[in-house]
């Protein structure tokens, strides 16, 4: 699954509406204007945003309601040169 998608439906699953993630994004320290991160989240953009901060902004909401981390970090998601691609 690509990166935004698994940020938009980890967002939707922990019932956040965009501009709650957005503000949370924000007050994360990410710098992304909210129609940069909408249009990475629906797909209509490969801009460059800050995948972390938006999986961290979602984590921080699914934790605070007693749920684990559902949204892996980049590191996480994306199989790392030479690993033999995620065996």
């Amino acid at each position: 699954m690509p990166a935004h998608e698994v940020l938009e439906s980890a967002r939707a699953q922990a019932e956040m509406s965009f501009d709650e993630l957005w503000m949370a994004y924000y007050a994360l320290g990410g710098w992304a204007p909210p129609e940069l991160v909408r249009a990475y989240l629906d797909g209509s953009s490969t801009a460059s945003v800050d995948y972390d901060v938006l999986a961290h902004a979602i984590n921080e909401r699914v934790t605070a309601r007693g749920g684990d981390h559902p949204v892996p970090y980049r590191d996480d998601l994306e199989p790392r040169p030479g690993s033999g691609g995620g065996d």
